[in-house]
């Protein structure tokens, strides 16, 4: 039994191991007394083009000025099915076939 508490800021993960982004609200179904989805803090690193001399720049630093400059990342907001995660524990694993049409049904709308 998991307490929902514990779920506040739990890091999501694919079956793959790729980093999906950090649970940042879960939805109650009050009639059935039962978890609905988690609305997760989607977190993708986005691409950027380096110029050979940032690439080489970058690779001779030993310890970077700030660490964001390693992971910039773009935020959006996913809805994540409870039916769709496979395990919860000290993270959440979801399947990244559900990661895929999720996003698929943001680009429609």
């Amino acid at each position: 039994m998991v307490e929902i508490s514990n779920l506040y800021d739990l890091d999501i993960y694919t079956i793959a191991g790729e980093y999906v982004g950090r649970v940042s609200d879960v939805v109650l179904n009050m009639r059935l007394g039962t978890i609905s989805k988690f609305q997760v803090m989607a977190l993708e690193q986005e691409k950027k083009d380096l110029s050979i001399k940032d690439a080489l720049i970058n690779s001779i630093k030993i310890v970077p000025d700030d660490i964001d400059e390693l992971r910039p990342f773009k935020e959006g907001l996913l809805n994540v099915d409870f039916d769709k995660v496979k395990a919860i524990g000290d993270i959440m694993l979801i399947d990244p076939q559900d990661l895929d049409q999720q996003k698929n049904k943001k680009e429609e709308s």
